[in-house]
């Protein structure tokens, strides 16, 4: 609930920033507030779910995300043509929503008579496990995957190859959050057919056809291909490596593990940034 109120406070307060060290201090506010939601909403889905019916709440809970990822982008383009600071204002929705969980949620907390150094020896000990590192490098190069080929890639390819519009640049990006969205909901019945390791490799063979697809489409159009195998393959990646995660996790050390990985994918994300291209000649 703080993190949300934080969070939604700092973000929609950066609507009235007129200079960039303030709305840089916001927004240093604000991801302190964000970087705990991630991780937190898998973990409390971790502790009041499992086996398949927790696979199943992690799907729908990509799916929500996916849902955001296509939408958001619209909205605040819309709202961008009134003034560039109007899409910050959308992050006070996040202040009902903290004072919803407060009210609302019955998340029962795990008991935990440990003391910090045990607590996080504990977690370390965890982290030395094969299957959970591989687990957490897993989940990096999936996200190496989507903002390198797939967000930040593919639109400079359908510009500079096919000179397309923005808004077909954004059809094509808002189909393969979509597809992830779909692909993301029915996880909970995939997992009752498949399990976890074999839906792995048929998403990291979907992504293989899709860079390969991306390489060779001769038509604007054609892009949609590797576009709905990248959803595909997110919608049964993401979710899937997080209910494993969650599974090898015990109830009392869940936060702190759920909580490195999360570390881990943020470390890729302040990475530098080639976006937007610079024009060549």
């Amino acid at each position: 609930m703080p993190s949300l109120i934080l969070f939604g406070i700092a973000g929609g307060l950066c609507a009235t920033a007129r200079n960039f060290e303030l709305l840089l201090a916001l927004r240093f506010l604000q991801g302190m507030g964000d970087g705990t939601l991630g991780t937190l909403n898998v973990t409390v889905i971790g502790d009041i779910y499992s086996g398949r019916e927790r696979s199943a709440a992690l799907g729908y809970n990509s799916s929500v995300l996916s849902v955001g990822t296509a939408s958001y982008p619209a909205i605040g383009a819309a709202l961008a043509t009134f003034g560039w600071f109007y899409p910050f204002a959308l992050a006070f929705l996040a202040v009902p929503v903290g004072i919803l969980v407060l009210v609302s949620l019955r998340n029962p907390e795990p008991h935990n008579d440990q003391r910090f150094k045990e607590y996080i020896g504990n977690v370390f000990s965890r982290l030395r496990d094969r299957e959970v590192l591989g687990l957490v490098g897993i989940s990096l190069l999936t996200f190496i995957i989507l903002f390198g080929p797939q967000l930040t890639f593919l639109p400079i390819l359908m510009d500079e190859r096919f000179g397309a519009p923005s808004y077909l640049r954004g059809a094509v990006l808002s189909g393969a959050s979509l597809t992830t969205a779909i692909t993301s909901a029915r996880l909970g019945s995939l997992t009752g057919h498949f399990s976890g390791k074999t839906l792995l490799g048929v998403a990291f063979t979907l992504y293989a056809a899709g860079l390969l697809t991306v390489a060779l489409v001769p038509d604007l159009w054609l892009l949609l291909v590797p576009a709905i195998l990248f959803g595909v393959a997110q919608g049964l990646n993401l979710p899937n490596v997080f209910s494993l995660l969650n599974a090898h996790a015990p109830t009392e050390n869940r936060g702190a593990g759920m909580a490195v990985n999360g570390m881990a994918l943020r470390a890729r994300l302040s990475g530098p940034c080639s976006w937007p291209p610079q024009p060549s000649g």
